[in-house]
């Protein structure tokens, strides 16, 4: 055989060997950005149920602290209204 169409043939085979490691790769990738686009979205879920919550809680933490702050309700703790007030204004 002529050692140019072999050395032709063996380049040929190696460009033919990367392309389809490169479509391997390329898989992968798809994979991996398909995967982190699910945890993004769990996270993304997962952050607005968590602010829903704390929200909850601080319209709760308000009517008690109202509550508290009344002089005609029954337990009536300035102290704690006060504490209330000072918890949520220390948050992050």
């Amino acid at each position: 055989m002529n050692p140019q169409y072999e050395a032709h043939e063996r380049m040929c085979k190696s460009i033919g060997d990367m392309a389809k490691e490169n479509e391997i790769l390329k898989q992968h990738v798809t994979e991996l950005e398909n995967r982190l686009r699910a945890l993004w979205d769990k996270l993304e879920y997962e952050r607005k149920h968590y602010m829903d919550r704390i929200k909850r809680l601080e319209d709760v933490g308000n009517s008690m602290a109202a509550w508290l702050s009344n002089p005609r309700n029954l337990g009536d703790d300035p102290f704690m209204a006060s504490q209330w007030r000072k918890a949520k204004e220390a948050k992050p």
